[in-house]
């Protein structure tokens, strides 16, 4: 991988194609629910954006970006997880001038996932080391998965995770606990798709927060999360950590302001000291307005209808218009 990036145990001399030292403050893009789809295939679910354009609307925004250490992708990088819609996630993320580290999601299945980032810049490091910070980069769908003995895991048959929530399994547990002890840096941050301790109705989990909270203890050098699928850009405190919430390509919600939200991305600065500073940065564009959110989609977020729910609205407000 080329960029600044450190593997564990490295040293902070230059290693990178630049010849640069890691700086005092290390700064990260984040990128989310991309989304990407097949050349000419409609987005799932109504009022969804044009991922691709939303890409491009996003890279444009970033402008000059050879200033970050590192661009992450927490998940949901495919809208159907299929082995052509990697194909233009790759072709896209390739066009970044820094490297691009990413994750799993909810969207994204295990074997087109791990094979479909083939350019220099990609990967899916589980540990990177850059100056002072140890990034680990959690897979949230571990607990929906099997897991062999040797801790190898394989999706389901079938595509019903589309729509699930977070679970982390014994297994990615194990394993988080285990990368952190193993650090050796002072911080450690976690990246991942499913963010702890979201209280929203739609995407909160009892279950998967309970695997949080008996994890948490464990972890004392972690200084916090970042992470996507609630496609409602945020920043909230879970077990006195802050958690950063990336915007969606797809399409984001604003639910206090009861407003759509353009697309956008997260920028971090992670600091010697270990304090970290985030921004959300959206791209306000006459393609994405901020219209009021109706009552459907609210719905859907407190819990009162489910995606069935919402898609059978849907196609009865195109019967009715067509």
């Amino acid at each position: 991988m080329r960029g600044a990036v450190r593997r564990p145990g490295q040293s902070h001399e230059p290693d990178d194609n630049y010849g640069r030292r890691m700086p005092d403050v290390i700064r990260i893009g984040q990128l989310s629910d991309t989304h990407f789809l097949e050349a000419g295939m409609e987005p799932e679910g109504a009022g969804a954006y044009d991922t691709s354009a939303a890409f491009e609307a996003v890279l444009a925004h970033l402008g000059d970006h050879e200033h970050l250490d590192l661009m992450v992708v927490t998940g949901d990088v495919a809208d159907h997880g299929r082995a052509a819609q990697y194909e233009v996630a790759a072709d896209a993320f390739a066009r970044l001038s820094v490297p691009v580290n990413l994750c799993p999601g909810n969207h994204d299945f295990d074997e087109p996932f791990a094979g479909g980032f083939p350019h220099s810049n990609l990967d899916v490091e589980r540990t990177l080391v850059l100056g002072d910070w140890t990034f680990l980069f959690a897979d949230s769908n571990s607990g929906q998965m099997r897991v062999d003995e040797e801790g190898n895991r394989s999706d389901l048959p079938g595509e019903t995770r589309l729509h699930s929530n977070g679970s982390l399994g014994t297994h990615e547990a194990a394993w988080i606990r285990e990368a952190s002890a193993a650090a050796t840096t002072e911080h450690v941050f976690v990246w991942i798709h499913h963010p702890p301790g979201v209280t929203v109705p739609l995407i909160a989990d009892a279950d998967y927060t309970s695997e949080w909270t008996a994890l948490i203890g464990d972890l004392p050098n972690v200084r916090g999360f970042g992470g996507g699928h609630t496609h409602l850009p945020a920043e909230f405190v879970f077990a006195d950590l802050p958690v950063f919430v990336s915007p969606s390509f797809k399409n984001n919600f604003d639910l206090d302001a009861k407003t759509w939200l353009p697309p956008g991305y997260r920028t971090y600065e992670f600091s010697a000291d270990g304090g970290i500073t985030s921004e959300v940065h959206l791209v306000d564009d006459e393609r994405w307005p901020r219209h009021p959110l109706g009552r459907a989609i609210l719905g859907l977020f407190n819990g009162e209808l489910t995606y069935d729910d919402l898609a059978a609205i849907a196609q009865r407000r195109r019967d009715q218009t067509s």
